[in-house]
């Protein structure tokens, strides 16, 4: 098995800013990095959902074999 990577790029961070303008552009890149950050944790989040509710569901379908069918 293989862990999941984002694909998100840092922006850069420059030693100073010549204009209002390139602190408004660093700001949007920083947005967009938290951003895509944080829709790479929730799909992971939603994955480990999908996983626990299989294996709950796993479980739940051998005991009702040992409960039901063994008897």
């Amino acid at each position: 098995m293989f862990a999941p990577s984002h694909y998100c790029s840092k922006p850069y961070v420059p030693t100073s800013f010549s204009s209002e303008s390139d602190v408004e552009l660093f700001k949007l890149d920083v947005e967009q990095y938290k951003r895509c950050i944080e829709d790479f944790v929730e799909e992971q989040q939603d994955a480990v959902k999908k996983h626990k509710e299989a294996a709950e569901d796993a479980i739940d379908e051998w005991n009702s074999f040992v409960s039901y069918e063994l008897r």
